[in-house]
Order: structure tokens, then C-alpha cells, then sequence
């Protein structure tokens, strides 16, 4: 357990994800044009910004918002307890249960994830920097989709995601 008066933790940002990623993808920011390290790096910004607002949600969702020593080591293991697997395949199980703009987030997450582990290692795998902006824009749309789904189906998503079926 985290010692009495630490600070709540602090989720790593959705959008602190995607907007470095479309500065890689900017002339002005990284000089004449962006490399391939620059485009492959945007978009596996745009699968984590997925991945980390799911964490954040799930947490929330389960936990709340840390108040004492015990909720924050409890919100801090829901966060970290996402697994990249295990939330693939359960949205992918459970996608026609969801609701339109769950659905959209679970399709993103599940197309982006392959893209992540593309532009992370298949060295063949060839993008161009319009490609990445148009995943970073489908990330951001997706994520704001799912912070407007009900508290009811966020719950439904973060047990399907972190608690292994019976």
C-alpha cells in the first residue's frame, strides 16, 4: 500500500499521446519532413493514447477516485492490471454487446494494436505520414466516443478486459 498522504496518482493522458504524435508529423516541428522513426512512432502513440485511456477508465470505473492510501493502490493496480491481450480479444468477444460508440472504440483499438505492433517491428511494413495523422484522428474520435458511453457499460468493459471468465 502507498504511505498515508501520498499523491493520487497520475494516469499517463490520453491526449498527451496524441498530440506529440501529430507533432512528429509536422514539417514545422521536426524539420523538412518526418522520418519513418518519426510516422512509426505516431502511431503506436495512437494505439497507447487507446490503451491508456481504457486503463484510466477501467480504473475509475472499478475504483473511483483515489481518496486515501488504500483506494490509490487500488486504483494504481486496476491501471496497471490492463493487459494488451486479454483486452484485444475480450473487446473483439464482446464488440456486438456494445453500445455504437463502444463498439467504434473496440474496432479502433483492436485495428490500431495491429498497426502498433506493425510500425514497432516489421521493418517492411511501409507507412507514409498521412496514414499516422489519419490513426492518430481515428484514435482521438474513438476515445472521445467511449468518455461518452454510460458509467454502467465502462464497468461492463473493464471487467470484461481485466477479470479473467469463470
Amino acid at each position: 500500500m502507498t504511505p498515508s498522504g501520498s499523491s493520487p496518482p497520475i494516469p499517463v493522458d490520453w491526449r498527451n499521446l496524441i498530440h506529440p504524435g501529430r507533432d512528429l508529423l509536422n514539417p514545422q516541428q521536426v524539420g523538412n519532413s518526418s522520418t519513418d522513426e518519426h510516422i512509426r512512432r505516431a502511431i503506436s502513440n495512437a494505439y497507447y493514447a487507446l490503451f491508456h485511456a481504457l486503463a484510466d477508465s477501467n480504473a475509475t470505473a472499478l475504483i473511483g477516485t483515489p481518496s486515501d492510501a488504500a483506494t490509490t493502490a487500488a486504483w494504481s493496480r486496476v491501471y496497471r492490471s490492463l493487459d494488451h491481450t486479454r483486452a484485444l480479444r475480450e473487446l473483439q468477444r464482446h464488440q456486438p454487446e456494445f453500445s455504437v460508440q463502444a463498439q467504434g472504440f473496440a474496432k479502433t483499438f483492436s485495428h490500431l494494436q495491429q498497426l502498433r505492433h506493425s510500425a514497432d517491428y516489421d521493418l517492411t511494413a511501409s507507412f507514409t505520414a498521412q496514414e499516422a495523422m489519419a490513426y492518430l484522428d481515428r484514435a482521438e474520435a474513438a476515445t472521445l466516443d467511449y468518455t461518452q458511453t454510460t458509467t454502467s457499460e465502462r464497468v461492463y468493459m473493464a471487467t470484461l478486459t481485466l477479470i479473467r471468465p469463470c
